[in-house]
């Protein structure tokens, strides 16, 4: 900037100090040559304009940074401005009323109560080699970390002169969350099985079980603990207890919307026998609630009366009420 240094003669600085801010200047860094010209003011404070007109004409980039900084320090009002939001429209009372008034969605929320009741016929192989009927119900109820649930089933097959099958079983299970994935199990069962040998049996059990998958198309659950076994042998006043242990094995894969394929397997082990139960169904949705199931399950018996056979194997075509 000539037009300043012509005003006022520079020279009457003094050599070194304009040769101290000239090479200042050409440091890149602003702070650099902030510091030579706050060196310069200190050792000649009688000379401020002239100093400060010499460093405008040597750094004017720096002179701006400077200014463009006390500026924005003492007027806020030239600060960037904050954003306006946006005009709205103004609305009618009739237009209020229908905002207000629309309903809000609600989360679905899952019952508390839930069941199914299955019909259908079997046709048995083992120990009796015809066809019949078996019912099924199941009930659910969750109430935060408890969980209840209760099966009675049943089946009845019969032929022109005798009864060749009679089963019929009922089982309540409680179920305490520890964890989500964790949770503590407590299970009672009664059954009175015919062709199994014994009048009728009790089982309790108690242990802790893992959901492996709890979400997504697959739930796959595993339960263990302890069992103790209470039987009274059939034609007889002997009752058998065995203390043993129980496993469970449980899985369901959501193939697609309105088709469920499931496998259950239990396993109880005492000293006096092991059984093994595995059921394999698929499930296909019919309309809503409905849906068709086809089953397979394998029962094996270790350790059975005479003319009992070990393993029974039962087909079933059922009709499933979901709710």
């Amino acid at each position: 900037m000539p037009g300043i240094a012509a005003e006022q003669p520079l020279t009457q600085l003094g050599p070194n100090l304009i040769q101290s801010l000239e090479q200042a200047a050409e440091d890149e860094l602003p702070a650099a040559f902030e510091a030579a010209v706050r060196e310069a003011l200190s050792h000649a404070p009688q000379q401020q304009a002239k100093i400060l007109r010499l460093a405008i004409a040597l750094r004017p980039d720096w002179a701006a940074r400077r200014i463009a900084d006390v500026l924005m320090k003492e007027e806020p009002a030239l600060a960037a401005p904050k954003p306006v939001a946006a005009v709205v429209p103004a609305t009618t009372l009739k237009d209020r009323t229908a905002v207000n008034t629309k309903p809000i969605p609600k989360a679905p929320v899952k019952p508390a109560v839930s069941g199914s009741v299955d019909f259908g016929g079997i046709l048995r192989t083992g120990n009796t080699e015809n066809a019949g009927l078996k019912a099924q119900l199941k009930l659910g109820y969750q109430s935060d970390r408890w969980q209840h649930k209760g099966l009675a089933e049943g089946g009845y097959l019969q032929s022109e002169t005798d009864t060749l099958e009679q089963r019929f079983e009922l089982e309540y299970e409680a179920n305490y969350d520890i964890r989500k994935e964790i949770f503590a199990f407590g299970l009672a069962n009664y059954t009175d099985d015919r062709f199994s040998g014994f009048d009728y049996e009790l089982l309790s059990a108690a242990g802790l079980g893992v959901r492996l998958f709890d979400e997504g198309p697959v739930k796959w659950e595993i339960t263990a603990g302890p069992s103790l076994r209470y039987a009274k042998i059939s034609d007889s006043d002997e009752m058998e207890t065995s203390p043993g242990a129980r496993f469970t094995n449980d899985i369901t894969w959501q193939i697609s919307d309105g088709a469920f394929l499931g496998n259950e397997t239990e396993v109880l082990w005492d000293r006096e026998r092991v059984t093994i139960d595995n059921d394999t169904s698929i499930k296909m949705r019919i309309v809503e609630q409905l849906s068709g199931k086809l089953s397979l399950n394998t029962r094996y018996r270790s350790n059975v009366p005479e003319d009992t056979e070990t393993t029974d194997t039962t087909t079933r075509a059922s009709i499933v009420y979901d709710f």
